[in-house]
C-alpha cells in the first residue's frame, strides 16, 4: 500500500484545500518524505494546523508517521515479474470495482444528447485509447471529433457550446498545458467528462463527470521513471462503449 491507496480509501472526506494539499503531496512524495511540516505548509500555501488535520483524516497519528510511511513506500523493492503481471489483474479489478459502484447513466445520457462529441488525450497512450474509443463509438452511430494536440484543443474550445460534450483522458489530471483550456470550458459551462487515474487532481474537480481507472506505477531497474500500464484505461473506455450500446438498444 502507498500514499495513493490511502487517499483513494478516503476520497470523500477531504475539503477543497485538503485536496490541493494531497495533489501536491502525490506529485512530490520525495520532497514530503524529507520535509518539515512547516516547509510543506509553505509549499502548499496552507498552515501547519491544516497539515495536521489532514494527517489525522488519513488515519496517521501525526506528520512524522506520515513521512515514515511515504519514505518506506518509496524505498520498497522492485517487484518480481510474477508480481508485475499480477499488478495488471489488480488494475483491472480496481477499475471494475469503481465502475460497478459509479452511476454512469447520467454521463451516458449526456453522450447521447450532445450535439457534438469531442475527445482529447493528453499523452501518446491516452491519444491511442481515445482513437480506439472513437472507432467503437462510430460503430454505434456516434461520431466523435478526436482532437490531436493541445494547440488544436485550445482553438476548438472557442467554438464549443453548452450543447456539446468534451471527454478528456489523462493520467494525472494535472496537465499544465491544457489547464487554461479546461478553465475556459468550465467558465463557459461546457459539459466535461474527465477520465484519469485514481487520485486527487485538478481536472476531475471541475468536471461534470469524473471517471477513474487504476494505473499502478511499477519501478523498473535502471529506469528513472516508473512504468504505467494503461490496461485500466482501456477497460474503462470499453466498459463505457458497452454501456452506451446497452442504452441505445433499449430504444429499439
Amino acid at each position: 500500500m502507498d500514499l495513493q491507496d490511502i487517499v483513494n480509501a478516503h476520497q470523500h472526506r477531504f475539503s477543497e484545500t485538503e485536496r490541493d494539499i494531497l495533489a501536491f503531496m502525490l506529485e512530490n512524495e520525495e520532497f514530503v518524505s524529507e520535509a518539515t511540516i512547516s516547509s510543506l505548509a509553505h509549499r502548499t500555501f496552507t498552515s501547519t494546523s491544516s497539515i495536521i488535520r489532514l494527517t489525522k483524516k488519513l488515519d496517521f497519528t501525526g506528520f512524522a508517521e506520515l513521512k515514515y510511511f511515504i519514505k518506506s513506500s518509496l524505498n520498497k523493492p522492485v517487484g518480481s515479474p510474477e508480481n508485475f503481471v499480477e499488478s495488471a489483474k489488480d488494475d483491472i479489478a480496481k477499475t471494475f470495482e469503481f465502475l460497478e459502484g459509479y452511476d454512469l447513466a447520467p454521463a451516458l445520457e449526456k453522450i447521447r444528447q450532445a450535439r457534438s462529441l469531442y475527445c482529447y488525450g493528453t499523452g501518446y497512450a491516452q491519444r491511442n485509447a481515445v482513437q480506439e474509443f472513437a472507432k467503437s463509438m462510430l460503430s454505434c452511430g456516434r461520431f466523435t471529433h478526436v482532437i490531436p494536440a493541445h494547440n488544436e484543443f485550445a482553438g476548438s474550445a472557442h467554438v464549443m457550446t453548452a450543447e456539446d460534450l468534451v471527454i478528456i483522458v489523462s493520467l494525472s489530471g494535472n496537465t499544465e498545458q491544457i489547464r487554461e483550456t479546461v478553465n475556459l470550458l468550465s467558465l463557459r459551462k461546457i459539459p466535461m467528462i474527465v477520465v484519469t487515474a485514481f487520485g486527487m487532481n485538478y481536472m476531475s474537480s471541475v468536471a461534470n463527470f469524473s471517471l477513474r481507472y487504476a494505473a499502478t506505477p511499477r519501478p523498473i531497474p535502471m529506469q528513472r521513471t516508473p512504468f504505467h500500464s494503461f490496461i485500466g484505461l482501456n477497460v474503462l473506455l470499453d466498459y463505457v462503449v458497452r454501456r452506451y450500446i446497452d442504452l441505445i438498444d433499449q430504444d429499439l
